[in-house]
């Protein structure tokens, strides 16, 4: 007969068996009751056997990585770094001493994800920000977002809001994405303070999350152009400006699968990719060549701005501005072999 584990079931002895299991060297934290080691699904890069970084929670009953931002119950990373279904589970606890689970089960489980960040607070809500107006990392995320001119730029998205509470994504201003229904599918968050910087990437994304496409809800399609950003930060300043929030140079495939569904929806419009600048970033240049041998058409900085500017948003504060032009964009955008031509002359 079928059977179907309730996750709040799942014994707690089994969970901490798993976790010395799967997590790499792992360690109780008895003060804090929490179970610490490094996390099996990242690998946490460089610092694998020097740091703990994946973490479960027993209070709040998670587990989670601060590395990769992995974030869910239990059952689930069980499953997922043991690479078991949810039946094989069922049948270790029935066969284990931690007693029998008298409920059905099915093979799959299914979570659904919280669509924000526990607690969020909306930035853009002046009635919420009268009540944190005296918080001193609201105060920081206001100052970051001025100082970057988020609130002036022409593309701005609908709001952007901060967490005080959540585990992951603590302290850090949460980058909503919309879908073309206005629904938040997917965020990001980013960094603003120096401890949480030097030991959290600048960007984590949402747990599991199905990564979709930045502003595509304030795409106009009776506009000829969409400009494809990496960073949804820098789509904030070009009208029709949207972004897929990470690109890897040596992929063939620069889109999710959401994503590539939503592009395919694009279908009569011309897209222009903008990354950073190839003068000072040797990623957007690898990238950039990537794209021109696929056929896209690539924004090539000029030498004078590129070796100047990182990206979009370093430009527009130092001259100033909530937007620049598309035109400027599309005259110095190109493909095939001119392409190739001028990134020849990038050093």
């Amino acid at each position: 007969m079928p059977y179907n584990i309730e996750v709040e079931k799942v014994p707690q002895e089994y969970i901490i068996q798993k976790f010395y299991q799967y997590a790499g060297y792992p360690k109780f934290k008895k003060v804090s009751n929490v179970y610490e080691g490094g996390c099996s699904m990242c690998r946490e890069g460089n610092s694998w056997g020097r740091k703990r970084r994946l973490y479960y929670i027993i209070d709040e009953n998670v587990i989670c990585c601060h590395n990769c931002g992995w974030y869910g119950n239990p059952f689930k990373w069980v499953m997922e770094a043991g690479q078991l279904t949810a039946r094989e589970i069922y049948l270790e606890i029935e066969e284990s001493d931690y007693g029998y689970i008298n409920v059905d089960a099915k093979e799959h489980v299914k979570f659904e994800a919280e669509p924000m960040p526990k607690d969020s607070i909306n930035l853009f809500d002046e009635h919420q920000l009268q009540y944190y107006k005296n918080n001193e990392i609201v105060k920081k995320a206001l100052d970051y977002i001025k100082s970057r001119r988020l609130d002036t730029a022409i593309n701005k998205c609908n709001d952007l809001w901060i967490s005080l509470n959540d585990f992951i994504h603590k302290n850090r201003i949460i980058i909503p994405f919309y879908d073309e229904n206005n629904k938040i599918i997917y965020y990001q968050s980013r960094g603003i303070l120096n401890d949480d910087l030097r030991s959290t990437p600048k960007y984590l994304s949402k747990s599991n999350g199905d990564r979709s496409i930045f502003n595509y809800n304030q795409i106009d399609p009776d506009q000829s152009d969409v400009f494809i950003f990496e960073g949804p930060i820098d789509s904030f300043f070009v009208r029709n400006g949207i972004a897929i929030a990470g690109i890897q140079e040596n992929s063939r495939s620069s889109f999710s699968k959401i994503q590539s569904i939503q592009i395919n929806k694009l279908l009569f419009m011309n897209k222009i990719w903008v990354l950073d600048s190839q003068w000072q970033d040797n990623a957007a240049l690898l990238k950039t060549r990537s794209l021109i041998k696929d056929g896209h058409t690539v924004f090539i900085w000029p030498k004078n701005i590129g070796t100047k500017f990182k990206d979009f948003n370093d430009m527009v504060i130092h001259y100033e501005l909530n937007h620049i032009s598309p035109s400027f964009i599309k005259s110095n955008s190109h493909k095939g072999m001119k392409a190739e031509v001028l990134l020849t002359q990038i050093k």
